[in-house]
């Protein structure tokens, strides 16, 4: 929480201008992309207080030394294009968003690289490279609006990793401010800055919630892939150099089938026998979502593939002819380059069946490809009542990150609450066929020791112990914390059971009176005095429950409470 006397000291370190705690402006920056239950507002406190927009480095660190002097909590922020909840407050406090960190420093065209603040967009770097004759190997599906350093953060692959990987692979250094509002450049850090000085056998992360750390990991020279996935929970990004490519040909084709186990094979067939520089699939429901919005191209089959190839024109005309053979074993049919062009300008835009909603619930987990047919199944068995979209791109590692998507409305409170279970079935379908989460972000930090693997996760909780020891920044985020239950919803729990418990009571003093006058004759709500000091009693049961929930971590009521709402959703949907 920000008190009003730290309001103008926060100002005046990143400007007058950069600074507003006005409440229109700073509900812009307490969501992210995906629409999320009214109750999260109870059970956290997503509503940011105050909103920086640091223009230089240098401002970065001095906000975060305050703040972390001042225990004001701090979440950094791109254009919030993600929906694992990364971005979003949820203990209040200051939103530092990184878009005036928006230029290129340097294009090394020896080298490859260029570096740029973290707050670029990707779509204007992009433009502004290909002056040069220069790209990016991969850049993700958001890349009109997003910046670079929320997909460092955020980590994932997009588009060109089939050829070239994530961004993990696209990262050479970065700058990054510490907790601490210490600045050091990743490629120059060994992992060693993550070694804690005294032997100890706990993280305590968040005040309340305990993590093991542990000394006995390998440590390496370069600490950058550290801090790619990181979700900003180690520190702020504010530059970052990437590798370079020299700008080539890209010529798109699609392909459709008629059913989902030909273009799964097909799938296997294509990335055996080319290199494509993307290549992507939508399903069936996906094609009928977008033909209810007019956006569906004319294609024989409903299950599409789109690739796309790199290089001089004889270099794409030989991996055409890969795949038209490929496309010609399965049944499949190659399409025009009409339908073509069209499916690739629209790469930028899965939501465009948001229309049907009016909200979307998304959920993204990768897949290894040879088990993408089983998944598949699953899925549409799994949510065989449901109406949902499913789409994915193929990465260098062999695997799919599937993106599905659930058409709902928010608007519709008990409803939206009860579907939200998806998201997460989703993500555990996933892992029964050995894949594993796309991204941790808030909701899926249950899954950050497998996502991140042992040693980089004891490295990852080392650092933080060491330079955030009660996670001021971006809590909650890849290390769970506990609840932070609404003011309102702890007097709402003790009004309950003030009332619950002379309730129940008085009936059971109805319904079994013998026993009441044999054992605990006191034990009686017969008149207005009696009633008040039982609801006394009451209040004050209720505000043991409340603090006891505020010792739960978030993953364990997502773990607990997701049974009951896939049950209430069968039910009542």
């Amino acid at each position: 929480m920000i008190r009003k006397k730290h309001l103008q000291s926060l100002a005046d370190i990143v400007g007058e201008d950069y600074f507003s705690s006005e409440k229109y402006m700073v509900s812009l920056y307490s969501t992210d992309i995906a629409a999320l239950p009214g109750i999260v507002g109870d059970v956290l406190n997503p509503d940011a207080e105050a909103v920086a927009q640091p223009t230089n480095t240098e401002i970065v660190s001095n906000l975060l030394k305050f703040c972390k002097e001042k225990n004001i909590p701090v979440v950094p922020r791109g254009h919030g294009t993600s929906g694992y909840g990364g971005a979003l407050p949820t203990r209040g406090g200051l939103v530092v968003e990184m878009t005036r960190l928006n230029e290129i420093h340097h294009i090394d065209k020896e080298n490859m690289t260029v570096e740029v603040g973290s707050g670029i967009i990707w779509g204007n770097l992009i433009e502004d490279l290909e002056d040069e004759n220069l790209t990016v190997g991969a850049y993700p599906s958001s890349a009109p609006s997003s910046t670079v350093g929320g997909w460092v953060a955020a980590g994932g692959s997009g588009i060109g990793s089939t050829k070239y990987g994530g961004i993990a692979e696209q990262v050479v250094d970065l700058e990054v401010v510490l907790p601490d509002g210490e600045v050091i450049r990743t490629k120059d850090t060994s992992e060693e800055v993550c070694k804690i000085e005294k032997e100890k056998t706990v993280f305590k992360g968040d005040d309340t919630f305990f993590w093991e750390v542990s000394d006995n990991v390998p440590y390496f020279a370069d600490s950058t892939n550290l801090f790619v996935d990181s979700n900003g929970t180690l520190g702020i990004i504010t530059k970052v150099v990437l590798k370079l490519i020299p700008l080539r040909n890209i010529k798109p084709t699609t392909s459709s089938f008629r059913s989902q186990n030909l273009m799964a094979g097909a799938l296997l067939d294509i990335l055996e026998a080319t290199r494509p520089f993307y290549l992507h699939f939508i399903t069936d429901k996906f094609t009928r979502m977008l033909k209810e919005v007019g956006q569906a191209p004319p294609t024989t089959g409903e299950f599409i593939i789109s690739c796309a190839f790199e290089g001089t024109e004889d270099e794409i005309a030989a991996e055409i002819e890969k795949l038209k053979h490929v496309v010609s074993r399965y049944s499949g049919t190659v399409e025009s380059m009409e339908v073509a062009e069209h499916e690739w300008g629209e790469r930028f835009y899965p939501m465009r069946i948001k229309r049907l909603g009016p909200s979307l619930a998304p959920s993204e987990v990768y897949v290894p490809l040879e088990n993408l047919d089983g998944y598949l199944n699953h899925v549409n068995k799994h949510f065989k009542s449901e109406a949902f979209a499913l789409e994915g791109a193929i990465t260098d590692r062999g695997e799919v990150a599937v993106l599905t998507w659930f058409p709902d409305d928010e608007r519709k409170r008990i409803s939206f609450l009860m579907g939200w279970y998806r998201s997460l079935d989703v993500i555990n379908i996933g892992l029964k066929h050995g894949g594993r989460a796309y991204s941790i972000g808030m909701w899926n930090a249950a899954h950050s020791r497998s996502f991140y693997g042992k040693d980089t996760y004891m490295k990852m909780a080392n650092l933080k112990r060491k330079t955030d020891k009660k996670g001021y920044l971006n809590s909650h985020k890849v290390f769970p914390g506990p609840l932070v239950l609404s003011t309102r919803m702890n007097i709402l729990i003790m009004l309950i059971a003030g009332l619950v418990v002379p309730i129940v009571i008085w009936v059971a003093r109805i319904l079994v009176p013998s026993i009441f006058i044999a054992y605990v004759p006191w034990l009686a709500v017969n008149d207005i005095s009696s009633f008040l000091i039982w609801f006394i009693v009451g209040l004050f049961a209720g505000f043991a429950v409340s603090e006891f929930a505020n010792l739960i971590p978030i993953t364990g009521v997502l773990a607990i409470g997701t049974p009951f709402l896939r049950f209430f959703r069968k039910i009542f949907h």
